[in-house]
């Protein structure tokens, strides 16, 4: 009977333990359950639950500029929004939230979506457009970031996903002096050739100035959508393709941190080292033999930020040519350039500075927005002409020591003219015999004062001065020296942010087409005031 109590006792405990041990898998087992389709639980170092539910990860967003191209401030950009359900399991009552920084303007467009159902592994493109703001006035990185709620799985936050805004600002200036070079040689041989330390030392100049190099894209960009500009700009330029330019000059643009524009005639850019050509592809008839660069030289400088752009296949003079092989010229050299660095090419130089307006009509369906000359001037941006575009020659019979003055480089001071109270039309025309004025207005738009400390007018045999009139700042009748017209005083100050103005009382003589030069000294610089052309017509 004892035997029998005790097992007795021992089946009752352990069935007890049996049943306790059911309930409590059976309590687990809920719990894991309850849990799981809930979307709540831990999660693993992974992120993972390691249960059947969705997720959002993978989702992501991709920004398109509506303008192609870079981004600046007040464009428009199209914006897919890509959800992707990269789980196991049907996601349902999917909800989507854009969300934007300050940065962006919504113009109503929708920014919160609700998909419903999206399966296991099923992805959708939703689209919106956004504005940017117009005053953004540093380069920006802006951004979105997506918030993705369904009813089965925990929300997801993704990362920010940003594009570049290019910052705008006016440019405060109106000049932009660009710079035509040709070769950069260690012993040059003809004038038209750059010692390299010539090289070194106009960089050095351009930088102790402040200066700073764009290319011609961003000059477009700044007139197309008003890119920020460096505060004094420089577009550095040389000419057809020249070896030395990445033997010689790439090392000294690295040096001060600048950029430079190579217009290339492609026809003698060679893949390699072995079939590199030399300058007498396009010239046969010059004495100084020079060696062209290649492709992987030209996209050593490419990557680093050198901008070029075409000079033609062949070298050859477009104002000259047929219609059909100014096309050719054009748009080959465009492929050329365009198949090997993968950038657009929208500008070129005139061989030989051969331009013709007669031409012009042509370089849009050629494929280009802008022509580039070689010489003419410093470039007013007032009065810009993208077909004839100017640049100032330089060579080697300038000595370094004139590099600011020749450039304009100290542009505190600028100087203005008008005619007959006309600022720089196309043309002025006169009759012989008529009287008229040209005001010239010296602005310092510097915060000091600035002493000048001479002033110089050159006039053509068929033009006289006959007064200076009363109302100008500078009312004093000019020395003449070397038929050179001065005014020389210590009391020509120009006040910070302030101008002082001359007007010139003159008289056309005989007909002709007439040029009239002024200039200034100023820190022992001169400053040159664009040329003012006339042309004097026969009395009617």
């Amino acid at each position: 009977m004892k035997f029998f109590n005790k097992n007795l006792k021992k089946l009752v405990y352990l069935t007890a333990l049996f049943i306790f041990s059911i309930i409590i898998l059976f309590i687990f087992v809920s719990c894991s359950l309850f849990t799981g389709f809930s979307g709540r639980g831990d999660k693993d170092s992974s992120g993972s639950t390691g249960r059947l539910l969705p997720s959002f990860i993978g989702s992501y967003i991709e920004f398109v500029d509506i303008n192609g191209g870079v981004t600046y401030p007040g464009e428009d950009l199209m914006v897919y929004i890509n959800v992707v359900n990269s789980g196991s399991m049907e996601a349902e009552n999917v909800k989507v939230n854009l969300i934007t920084q300050d940065y962006f303007i919504l113009n109503g467009e929708e920014t919160c979506w609700d998909i419903g159902i999206l399966d296991a592994g099923g992805k959708i493109t939703l689209k919106t457009s956004l504005s940017l703001m117009d005053n953004i006035t540093e380069d920006t990185l802006v951004s979105c970031r997506l918030e993705i709620s369904s009813g089965n799985a925990d929300s997801f936050i993704g990362s920010s996903y940003s594009i570049m805004v290019y910052g705008t600002r006016p440019f405060e200036g109106n000049f932009i002096p660009i710079i035509g070079l040709h070769a950069i040689e260690d012993h040059i041989e003809a004038p038209i050739e750059l010692y390299t330390s010539h090289f070194d030392s106009l960089c050095r100049v351009l930088k102790d100035y402040n200066y700073e190099t764009i290319t011609f894209m961003d000059l477009l960009n700044y007139i197309d959508f008003g890119k920020a500009l460096p505060e004094r700009p420089v577009i550095i330029t040389s000419d057809d393709g020249f070896q030395d330019v990445y033997t010689n000059g790439f090392p000294i643009l690295k040096k001060y941190g600048y950029k430079m524009t190579v217009f290339l005639v492609t026809g003698a850019v060679g893949e390699t080292d072995a079939d590199r050509k030399t300058n007498a592809y396009f010239n046969s008839r010059t004495d100084v033999i020079r060696p062209i660069l290649i492709w992987p030289e030209i996209k050593e400088m490419h990557e680093y930020g050198c901008e070029f752009l075409s000079h033609t296949v062949n070298h050859v003079r477009l104002g000259l040519a047929s219609d059909e092989e100014f096309l050719y010229e054009l748009k080959q050299s465009k492929e050329d350039i365009e198949s090997h660095l993968g950038n657009e090419i929208l500008f070129y130089a005139w061989p030989y500075d051969n331009n013709s307006p007669l031409k012009w009509h042509l370089i849009p369906e050629a494929g280009y927005r802008g022509a580039v000359r070689y010489g003419t001037g410093i470039e007013d941006m007032r009065t810009i002409n993208l077909y004839d575009i100017k640049r100032v020659e330089f060579n080697s019979y300038i000595p370094p020591y004139q590099y600011a003055g020749y450039l304009n480089l100290d542009r505190n001071i600028e100087i203005e003219y008008k005619v007959d109270n006309d600022y720089k039309a196309d043309k002025y025309i006169k009759e012989a015999g008529e009287i008229f004025t040209v005001e010239y207005t010296i602005k310092n738009i510097g915060g000091d004062s600035a002493r000048i400390s001479s002033i110089e007018l050159e006039l053509p045999d068929n033009i006289e001065l006959t007064g200076v009139s009363p109302d100008g700042v500078i009312n004093q009748y000019p020395g003449v020296s070397e038929g050179i017209y001065m005014w020389v005083s210590d009391s020509y100050t120009v006040a910070g942010k302030d101008e002082i103005n001359l007007i010139l009382e003159l008289k056309s003589i005989s007909p002709g087409k007439s040029i009239i030069k002024f200039r200034l000294t100023h820190l022992d610089n001169y400053i040159d005031c664009d040329d003012v052309e006339l042309e004097i017509k026969s009395k009617t």
